[in-house]
């Protein structure tokens, strides 16, 4: 079980979980998430295991031309390899200096997750006191996916090796190391490490409250600025630790260096070396404060008994004269209290002290000093107590103050003096806990502390009230203006699972949106997930609060940049069980909960035009989207799953040829630039280029067409049929704001495209024109005329806006843009869309050839997507949506037989056998799409063939699929 200051799980906001494992033969540190398996199920991708040793800076690896790897003091500065540098390989033996090699048990993991940092960084300490600092979705050639890993530098104590080089596999290595088991502990280990953030401010949600007023929940959010220490935009990332001998190393990197730095120094005064030398720190505490600059670090004694507090101030040593100097910064470190603890309780009984935290606060709050809280083992009990207490600055009697004006003489001593320049603690009060604390953690930007407890339970507190969270509106006054306020999913009555005993645990952890707990037993080889209960999902009238909760939840880790799964599954399995018992009621659970999102970020579904289109591009947009589709998996094949894959769709093909029109833009003027004057191989080069981007996007035009005339498809069953339930989809995309928005947008991106290809053709390479050819034939042989349907989207917007006028679309655009229903109260706007589609584009066209035009293969139907072996729920609900992979059939136990593969998902090309058999396949681990997004182009899928190598338009999906997702690369 681990104990505080090791930490050995770490769940990264991009959904990467890097976790120790002390028993396994192979490696040391294994990285892992969760993918979705058939839209409903999800389970931990196959763990992959690192070895992570002393001596992994010395294997022979990838690294640049022309370097060596050396070692560098532990204050000095040493060049490593370049990140977009030309890799080489050396296949070197094994190192002379390190003939035997071993690898030590993981202490501690930390993610860059802290305040605005992008979770992409990871920090492994051993039990030795070794810090590999690795990168996600980096590598020596370039960007990857997420789930590679780069090792940037080892720092082994005493030196820095800055070497860039990809983390491989435990499985690939040829040469097997030894796991060296050691008892001893080692005064260099690190007890606690603390990243910095960037000078980035982030939005945070407070809570929310029902206002009886307006007769709703509002949201309190407010902008808040880095505090502690955080780093200017000239610094690459900066983090610190303590070590056991008290020892301080801060590490830093220049945004405009290759190196990475570090400065040592000591928390204890180093003129008394017999101090320094057997001074062995049992707790220690990095926590940042509101004090700018300053971060509180917090110890405890196993020698001295005693507790003492340390301010550490940084100073950047900005250069405000030439801010291209770039000083290296400097670390003061100030004793400021000692005090000794309690060894007794009230009632007689031995205190022995197991947990020390620290919980620091924004200052946002009220009082933004630091929460400090003792957990003692009451011994010969089964019981914890928790001590809180809070580092002030001491009060000045008036008394005093009176006494030292009266003796002075000078006039320095004012009337408003209050606060000395001394540090007390003063306490806030204790608390018997009911079973014995093994491991605290901090949530939340720290604004909640979880414990956890011998017995398997779970509790999470609230350090700005002191309340258990899943007791919040169970206590509160049901009466006055503000009410049922909520801080959290777990405030509307939710709670932790109870977990095995602690003994059989290795650790365990709550999820990052506090929606769940994740666990690994010792004998098991993968994690395990489960997400917090309620026994409400029988109640309707609990529905609006809960759907609150879960939006609260949702906003929140929106406002932290978190990839929220574990929320998505939580919600997921509540919605399922109302479902069970009324899918109606599920799906109007759903609507509610969209539409609380949409006022929480404080937007409207039916935003002007302005708004909307900068709503489209948003990320919050598209995760809530990501949301909405995820849960309407929970249902049969519906409106809810379909209308997210249809904006999620259109937003993709919006930004293919928005992008293709700028890059068209940008190579027609190069081409036509006569003062640049072009060998003929750079010509054909940017000739190609720019013709192969329009080729990417007749794949898309394709699409579009096909989806247009699915609609109008739609339009007539319903025009032959007003009672049909069924195809009701495209009263969604035609009645809701924004999926008209994105339709309207892409038919303008369209005529840029065409306008473009059509004035400037390829003169000195025609062959070259094929692409803007066949994209304009595509184009033209729509059955559906554009303009007409252009015209048509554009009146339908007008007439809404005026009805706009006469009743509110809070209710109605969530049910359009959800449900793709009309609101019985508002039925003649469904009349009015069949009526007038009629009159303006089916009289247009010849309605034959639209009804028996194919539009199948659209892709925005879940069974189009994953194996229908596996679409189903995979085991009982009671059990979890997560699953194990031992328990799913045979012949569907890899991330690439759960999907179907055809198509690429985001590039819209169909794939052929070579493509799939090529290794180059990427899929999202939460929406499931396939794609080479990021990879060459198939010579064979260019206009013409060519040694030029494009990636076209989906490079900038080559980690992050459209859905906001993360993108892996499928094994083979």
């Amino acid at each position: 079980m681990n104990i505080l200051g090791q930490d050995l799980v770490s769940w990264s906001k991009t959904g990467l979980i890097a976790y120790g494992d002390s028993k396994s033969t192979e490696g040391n540190l294994y990285i892992t998430f969760l993918e979705v398996v058939n839209g409903t199920n999800y389970r931990f991708h196959p763990p992959q295991g690192y070895v992570i040793h002393p001596q992994l800076h010395d294997t022979p690896q990838v690294f640049s031309a022309g370097s060596t790897t050396s070692a560098q003091p532990s204050n000095g500065t040493h060049s490593g390899n370049a990140m977009g540098s030309t890799p080489n390989y050396i296949s070197s033996g094994g190192s002379d200096k390190h003939p035997h090699r071993f690898f030590y048990n993981i202490s501690s993991i930390h993610w860059n997750n802290w305040f605005s940092l992008p979770g992409d960084m990871l920090a492994v300490c051993d039990e030795i006191g070794n810090m590999t600092m690795l990168i996600s979705g980096q590598s020596p050639e370039g960007p990857s996916t997420i789930d590679k890993l780069t090792m940037l530098f080892q720092d082994n104590v005493y030196k820095i090796f800055n070497h860039v080089m990809p983390l491989r596999p435990a499985s690939s290595i040829i040469e097997k190391l030894e796991r060296k088991r050691t008892k001893k502990e080692y005064h260099t280990a690190i007890l606690d490490f603390q990243w910095f953030s960037s000078s980035k401010p982030i939005i945070a949600s407070q809570f929310c409250v029902f206002d009886s007023d307006a007769n709703m929940y509002r949201n309190k959010a407010q902008q808040l600025p880095p505090f502690g220490v955080f780093h200017p935009p000239f610094m690459k990332y900066a983090c610190v630790a303590v070590r056991k001998n008290g020892q301080i190393d801060f590490w830093y990197q220049f945004s405009n260096s290759k190196d990475h730095k570090k400065i040592t120094s000591q928390l204890f005064d180093s003129q008394n070396t017999n101090v320094v030398e057997h001074e062995w720190l049992q707790f220690a505490k990095i926590t940042p404060i509101s004090e700018e600059q300053c971060m509180l670090i917090s110890t405890y004694s196993r020698l001295s008994k005693r507790l003492c507090f340390f301010k550490l101030q940084m100073n950047w040593n900005v250069n405000t004269t030439n801010q291209k100097i770039l000083n290296d910064p400097s670390l003061k470190i100030t004793h400021i209290l000692e005090s000794p603890l309690d060894s007794i309780d009230d009632e007689g009984h031995v205190l022995e002290l197991t947990h020390f935290h620290v919980l620091s606060k924004s200052p946002l709050e009220k009082i933004p000093v630091c929460d400090i809280l003792l957990i003692y083992n009451i011994c010969e009990t089964d019981k914890s107590l928790l001590k809180r207490f809070r580092l002030v600055l001491t009060r000045i009697s008036p008394v005093l103050i009176n006494v030292l004006k009266s003796t002075s003489t000078s006039e320095e001593i004012s009337n408003d003096i209050q606060l000395s320049k001394r540090f007390n603690l003063h306490n806030l009060g204790n608390m018997v806990l009911f079973s014995k604390v093994v491991s605290v953690t901090s949530e939340m930007l720290d604004g909640f502390a979880t414990f956890y407890f011998q017995d398997g339970s779970i509790q999470s507190y609230n350090q700005n009230d002191r309340k258990f969270e899943s007791e919040r509106l169970q206590s509160q006054i049901k009466e006055g203006k503000s009410r049922g306020i909520i801080t959290s999913i777990l405030s509307a009555g939710f709670h932790y699972p109870k977990l095995p005993s602690s003994c059989a645990i290795e650790w365990m952890r709550v999820s990052p949106a506090m929606s769940g707990v994740i666990f690994k037993l010792e004998k098991e080889d993968t994690p395990i997930f489960y997400c917090i209960q309620g026994e409400e999902f029988s109640d309707s009238s609990k529905d609006l609060v809960i759907a609150t909760a879960f939006a609260f939840g949702f906003v929140a880790s929106i406002h932290r940049q978190l990839s929220s799964e574990d929320l998505s599954i939580a919600c997921k399995t509540h919605v399922m069980k109302i479902a069970k018992h009324d899918e109606e009621r599920a799906m109007d659970f759903v609507t509610s909960l969209m539409a609380c999102i949409y006022t929480f970020f404080n937007v409207s579904p039916d935003a002007r035009k302005e708004i909307m289109d900068k709503m489209i591009s948003s990320r919050p947009i598209q995760k809530t989207m990501l949301l909405q589709l995820e849960l309407g998996s929970c249902f049969k094949p519906n409106n809810i799953y379909d209308m997210a894959r249809v904006v999620m769709s259109l937003r993709n093909v919006l930004f293919a040829f928005n992008g293709v029109a700028r890059n068209l833009h940008f190579a027609i003027e190069q081409l036509s630039n006569s003062a640049i004057q072009q060998p003929n191989g750079k010509s054909f080069q940017t000739s190609f280029s720019k013709q192969d981007l329009v080729h990417s996007l007749i794949p898309l035009a394709k699409w579009f067409v096909k989806f247009v005339t699915f609609l109008v498809q739609e339009v007539i069953l319903l025009i032959n049929n007003p009672q049909e339930k069924q195809n009701t989809l495209v009263l969604g995309v035609f009645g809701a704001r924004m999926p008209r928005t994105l339709i309207l947008s892409i038919l303008n991106e369209i005529k840029k495209v065409t306008h473009m290809v059509t004035k400037f053709p390829e003169t000195t390479y025609p062959v070259l024109n094929e692409s803007s050819n066949f994209l304009k034939m595509v184009l033209g042989e729509s059955p559906v005329n554009f303009e007409k349907f252009e015209t048509f989207l554009v009146d339908v917007n007008n007439k809404f806006t005026a009805f706009n006028e006469q009743q509110p679309s809070s209710t109605r655009e969530p049910s359009l843009l959800v449900r793709a229903q009309i609101p019985p109260d508002v039925s003649k706007i469904g009349d009015f869309l069949l009526a007038y589609s009629n009159n303006a584009v089916i009289s247009h066209i010849k309605a034959t050839t639209v009804y028996f035009s194919d539009t199948s293969g659209l892709r925005i139907s879940i069974n189009e997507f994953f194996q229908p072996q596996i679409y189903k729920l995979l085991k009982p609900l009671e059990e979890g949506l997560v699953v194990d992979t031992k328990d799913l059939p045979e012949h569907f136990r890899t991330s690439k037989s759960f999907c179907k593969m055809d198509f690429d998902a985001i590039s819209y090309d169909r794939l052929t056998q070579d493509e799939i058999t090529s290794g180059k396949l990427k899929r999202c681990c939460r929406c499931g799409y396939v794609t080479r997004a990021g990879y060459v182009i198939s010579y064979n899928k260019t206009i013409v063939p060519t040694s030029i190598q494009t990636k076209r338009w989906p490079t900038m999906h080559s980690r992050i699929c459209i859905c906001s997702g993360f993108l892996y690369e499928l094994q083979i």
